[in-house]
């Protein structure tokens, strides 16, 4: 089974990022807009990707790693001094972004919401 994984903030993907990022195995990572009380996300694009992601994940490697990162508020990931943003190993323009770490392969935006698509970037070895 995928050894899942739910960050929120940029801190707590970093700290996280750190321990596992040498990890022979994959490493998967979603970045997606915060969720309020009620666990809806802002990003519309988002609520409509995570339940493909999700069912996506049931094929990918057993041995592999997905890291969930919920990147904040709208506010916070709107400001171009975002950290997320900023990063040179995310480089994140759009929500949703799924990518495999350490890798050139990425879906963005709308495109994270095409399950063949996904399918193909989790399993593609």
């Amino acid at each position: 089974m995928v050894v899942q994984h739910h960050v929120k903030g940029y801190e707590e993907f970093t700290k996280l990022m750190e321990k596992i990022e040498n990890t022979e195995e994959p490493i998967h990572v979603l970045f997606s807009g915060g969720k309020d009380e009620s666990g809806n996300s802002w990003c519309p694009y988002c609520v409509r990707a995570e339940p493909i992601v999700e069912e996506a994940l049931k094929s990918a490697p057993e041995t592999s790693h997905f890291v969930h990162v919920d990147v904040g508020e709208r506010a916070y990931w709107k400001d171009l001094n975002c950290p997320f943003r900023k990063d040179p190993r995310t480089h994140l323009v759009f929500l949703p972004t799924l990518l495999r770490w350490k890798s050139p392969q990425r879906l963005d935006g709308e495109r994270v919401t095409k399950k063949d698509l996904v399918e193909m970037l989790l399993l593609d070895e």
